[in-house]
């Protein structure tokens, strides 16, 4: 959405974090770049006035199915299918309150890479992303209780290296107080967070960050950022800085982020360094197609010693406002090892949408 101009993402959802659910204009926007276009009219019956409590509720259903098939060297193929059921809710309660969460279920776990120096937390077929209590009063919003950390690329594909190696995978859902404080050209999210009690003994993390971004040009399609994380658990400490972009011109857009993150380890008596780096170069063919170019690099300094590069090709179509369907080619390359891995996947995800 950066190249029209929508600098943050509250324009369309009802989180400053975006993501969720989202609010009527999102809704109007989420059918007209679909296939389907038209224009988006709400249901005012009062069936649907009784479901959404008179209209202070929304919600959602949706079912996400991916079929994975992926080659390591010269091995064989391996495939693996999957379906997630997600149900969303945000219900506003009145002055300046509201609450959100988001359950999900499925038949098999999704973990994020299972690391010496960074174990994932504990996985659950029927598992609470999001329990949040929101407070609003005009730019700055309150949030407390269970989500996923905010990131400076918000991209939802937790596979990618500046989210599954910065503790942003699935199943991690810290509790935190967050703030957003939305201006004019720049927004701030600052938070602090706990553990969320699914986490190994000694993985429970505790510490606080901020996400820093101005707005730069008059037409809005340029957004530089930075980020600051510091947390803390008897295993285990990890700093990170990083700087992110997001640029639109046309119908073509670019999407970076580099994180660089010192690490200690109860294990080892010094500290190292893990170093992130991603980049997209986007292109929307039409308002419900969109392809993309993606790049990334890993860099883990030693004992833990990693040096990985990855390209991945991506097409999704936007059907209608209720199903959209995409298919991704991904090689990557371990540069220590020369072993490489290649898959391919395809996501169709079907939602409710009044």
């Amino acid at each position: 959405m950066i190249r029209l101009g929508y600098s943050e993402c509250s324009a369309c959802h009802i989180s400053p974090q975006g993501g969720g659910p989202l609010n009527n204009y999102g809704r109007g926007i989420d059918r007209a770049q679909s296939l389907r276009g038209g224009e988006y009219i709400p249901a005012t019956n009062d069936l649907t006035r009784m479901l959404t409590l008179g209209g202070r509720m929304t919600e959602d259903f949706r079912v996400i199915i991916q079929e994975q098939k992926t080659r390591v060297s010269h091995g064989p193929m391996q495939t693996r299918m999957w379906p997630r059921l997600m149900y969303r809710n945000v219900t506003d309660v009145g002055k300046g309150f509201r609450l959100s969460g988001t359950v999900t279920a499925e038949n098999e776990s999704t973990l994020r890479p299972a690391l010496s120096y960074d174990p994932p937390t504990g996985r659950s077929s029927v598992f609470v992303d999001t329990a949040l209590v929101h407070y609003r009063a005009g730019r700055v919003e309150l949030a407390v209780g269970r989500d996923q950390l905010p990131s400076g690329i918000n991209i939802p594909d937790l596979g990618l290296w500046i989210k599954s190696r910065n503790r942003l995978g699935y199943y991690d859902a810290p509790t935190q107080f967050k703030m957003f404080w939305t201006g004019t050209r720049f927004h701030v999210t600052s938070f602090a967070y706990g553990p969320g009690g699914n986490e190994l003994a000694g993985e429970g993390e505790r510490g606080v960050g901020t996400l820093a971004e101005i707005v730069l040009g008059s037409q809005q399609r340029t957004v530089v950022g930075t980020e600051v994380l510091n947390g803390t658990a008897p295993n285990g400490d990890r700093r990170t800085v990083g700087g992110y972009v997001r640029l639109g011109f046309g119908r073509w857009g670019i999407l970076a982020q580099r994180d660089v993150t010192e690490r200690t380890r109860q294990t080892v008596s010094a500290s190292y360094a893990q170093n992130t780096s991603y980049g997209q170069l986007f292109w929307d063919a039409r308002e419900w197609l969109v392809l993309s170019a993606t790049g990334e690099r890993l860099s883990v300094d030693r004992p833990f010693e990693e040096r990985a590069l990855a390209g991945k090709l991506d097409l999704t179509a936007r059907l209608a406002p209720q199903a959209t369907v995409g298919v991704s080619a991904r090689l990557e390359r371990d540069q220590i090892t020369g072993r490489r891995s290649m898959s391919l996947m395809f996501q169709a995800t079907f939602k409710t949408a009044r």
